[in-house]
């Protein structure tokens, strides 16, 4: 089985760069690049991710993500909630979420829990994904448009060595990318190093916990899953003013949906707690 996970708000966020301009450009990019990673890809089954909140993280580190700022944009959470609610009742693909577990992780126990003999394919630009690739996942650039490459080294060791800027996950200090690429080598001289000044092994190993994908609770993993209604997602398209989705397109798209996934039904939303 052929299994296409989706991280959505990376899918989301880089939907803002897209093309068009208007109302509706988010969503209607979210769901162009969606058709065309299904059209690449041609999965027999589809998970959108949403994000939770990173409560192991935070616990580990109480700064974790601490610099960002939430983007002060009616409009584009408007568009995120509408992608959502399409996803959710009319698309036939799976939503999945946890409340209290980042993205992340959820794509990590979709990969090794649930297919752990499936051939998976992740779509993100986060290379936190990098150390769940194996020899039956494979983690997809969509900015590159190319797989990305196994890390020659542990890639959680290496990357608490250096930290993670962008999540407010510190390095360890004076550890460039060469010294990192040493150090990961050769394990005996990384724990000489570890020991070598006091702070430093706890630093690294907060650093490492932080970055290591976690295992998910299965006790409030949101799973739904509607019919695909075609005349529905047909009525949301039209209603936005998409002609190049609902015009000749339109057949080539069903049928991607329905390959990728997708069941024809009633609105019969089911909601459960593990897949």
């Amino acid at each position: 089985m052929k299994v296409l996970i989706i991280d959505s708000h990376n899918m989301i966020h880089r939907s803002r760069f897209g093309f068009g301009d208007g109302d509706h450009k988010i969503y209607f990019n979210f769901f162009r690049m969606l058709m065309g990673e299904i059209k690449r890809y041609a999965p027999n089954i589809t998970y959108i991710v949403d994000e939770g909140q990173p409560t192991q993280s935070l616990k580990l580190l109480p700064d974790y993500k601490g610099d960002r700022v939430r983007l002060a944009d009616p409009h584009f959470h408007r568009e995120k909630a509408e992608i959502f609610e399409a996803i959710k009742t009319v698309s036939g693909l799976i939503y999945i979420q946890h409340p209290d577990v980042e993205c992340d992780d959820v794509i990590a126990h979709i990969a090794t829990e649930i297919h752990p003999n499936d051939e998976v394919e992740i779509v993100s630009t986060d290379s936190d994904f990098i150390q769940l690739i194996s020899d039956n996942v494979r983690l997809w650039h969509p900015k590159k448009k190319s797989p990305v490459a196994p890390w020659p080294t542990d890639y959680v060791t290496w990357k608490a060595l250096r930290g993670d800027s962008t999540d407010n996950v510190s390095g360890v200090a004076g550890v460039g990318p060469k010294r990192a690429d040493a150090l990961c080598e050769n394990l005996d001289e990384l724990d000489e190093f570890l020991d070598a000044k006091p702070g430093r092994r706890h630093q690294f190993e907060t650093s490492y916990a932080v970055i290591k994908l976690k295992k998910v609770p299965v006790e409030g993993l949101q799973v739904v899953q509607s019919d695909f209604l075609v005349e529905r997602l047909f009525e949301e398209f039209s209603r936005r003013g998409f002609k190049s989705i609902v015009g000749k397109a339109w057949d080539g798209w069903v049928q991607r949906l329905t390959d990728a996934g997708g069941k024809y039904g009633q609105a019969n939303t089911t909601s459960q707690s593990v897949i």
